[in-house]
């Protein structure tokens, strides 16, 4: 923003400047937003719009309708890839009621994410420390708990409760795949996702991270459980406009055969106007070859590992020898590996040496083991290929 711009910014009314920031693709949701959306989808009246989880709920019993009528379609991905990719509708009576301007998806989706799931609270305390959240907000949540629990903390912090009470209603994140810009006649396209999916142990959505790596997205983001995408126009005012599922299946289509360079051209912008490096993914735990060392949890009983991860398999690497003594060879006839679907246990002489209670799946019959001058290095086959673990442990 400029400082003229600012300046403007500063003499507007509220009103004002929610408009203004909504024309520039800021995502705002007032509680007037969300009184007008509970007010037209609580309706008996018989024209009633359906709500996004009535929307999927007539697809799982095979309705062939959903998506049809007035109003601005747009597409629902599930993580589940025995089920279709189909088009929705984005009712005409909510745009109405909560246009002119911006973007109206985050509002409709919102309900569908709360589904009442926990969130584990290690996980969280390992996110938190790394602000890690897919794509989200630690400081946007605590500032929402605070004002839940009517606390007014200038440095709010943030348990696992409050983070789900916080998120109880549902919270999205979006994420772009292309922004809007003249090459594309300023029509954007975005990934609608749980905010929290990760923290609630939601399966990964392979068909998003494929949909992002053909964007030019590289590598791939993990997306975790069901998510929907939209299109947007900067045209005049943000606005949302058609999107089908026919525009995500076949990658022939104009906007994601562009998408790739624009987004190349977006971030050396950034870097323009920033003098420093655009935003990147961050390093999971486990990946780009570098290993996650794991003390014992079990004092001398335990034996320490390190562990590293691609889209296929797991590594686990024991280092015996140090746990025997140094000086003992190690007899591999001793060596006992047990592979179960979520849980890994190693003993040695009948002793335990390991035993990992593991974050997800395995294919059991794709796992084996070997000895590499006295470290036990264990190869597990992921059962969900593409999946990247945000730790090892569950």
């Amino acid at each position: 923003m400029s400082a003229e711009e600012g300046k403007v910014v500063d003499n507007m009314t509220p009103s004002e400047r929610e408009q203004w920031l909504r024309d520039r693709g800021v995502q705002i949701e007032t509680a007037d937003d969300r009184r007008k959306t509970e007010s037209i989808l609580s309706s008996t009246a018989e024209d009633r719009p359906p709500s996004i989880v009535e929307q999927v709920q007539r697809l799982l019993i095979g309705d062939d309708d959903v998506g049809s009528g007035d109003g601005t379609k747009f597409v629902y991905i599930p993580h589940d890839t025995s089920r279709p990719i189909t088009t929705l509708n984005l009712p005409k009576a909510l745009v109405e009621a909560l246009g002119p301007a911006g973007d109206i998806l985050p509002t409709y989706v919102k309900s569908f994410f709360a589904d009442g799931k926990s969130i584990d609270a290690e996980l969280f305390k390992d996110q938190a420390a790394k602000q890690n959240l897919i794509g989200g907000d630690i400081d946007k949540f605590a500032s929402s708990a605070a004002k839940d629990d009517k606390e007014k903390s200038a440095a709010p912090k943030l348990s696992s409760a409050s983070l789900a009470n916080a998120t109880a209603g549902g919270s999205v994140e979006t994420f772009p795949l292309v922004r809007p810009s003249s090459t594309n006649h300023y029509q954007g396209v975005y990934i609608y996702l749980d905010e929290v999916g990760l923290l609630k142990h939601l399966p990964n959505n392979q068909r998003a991270s494929t949909l992002a790596q053909q964007c030019g997205y590289h590598p791939a983001p993990n997306f975790y459980g069901d998510i929907f995408v939209g299109r947007v126009s900067s045209t005049n005012c943000l606005h949302n406009i058609d999107i089908e599922k026919e525009d995500i299946i076949d990658t022939t289509r104009e906007w994601m055969m562009r998408a790739p360079q624009e987004n190349v051209l977006w971030q050396q912008t950034l870097n323009d106007v920033t003098g420093r490096k655009g935003e990147s993914q961050p390093s999971i735990a486990g990946t780009e070859g570098v290993a996650v060392q794991v003390e014992s949890s079990d004092g001398d009983n335990g034996c320490s590992y390190s562990w590293m991860q691609n889209e296929e398999e797991v590594e686990i690497t024991l280092a015996l020898s140090k746990k025997l003594g140094g000086d003992e060879k190690v007899n591999k006839k001793m060596i006992k590996v047990a592979f179960q679907m979520k849980k890994i246990i190693v003993k040695y002489n009948n002793e335990l040496m390991l035993e990992v209670n593991l974050y997800s799946k395995l294919d059991v019959d794709g796992c084996t083991w070997t000895l590499d001058k006295g470290n036990l290095v264990v190869t597990c086959e992921k059962a969900s290929e593409g999946e990247i673990w945000p730790r090892l442990e569950l």
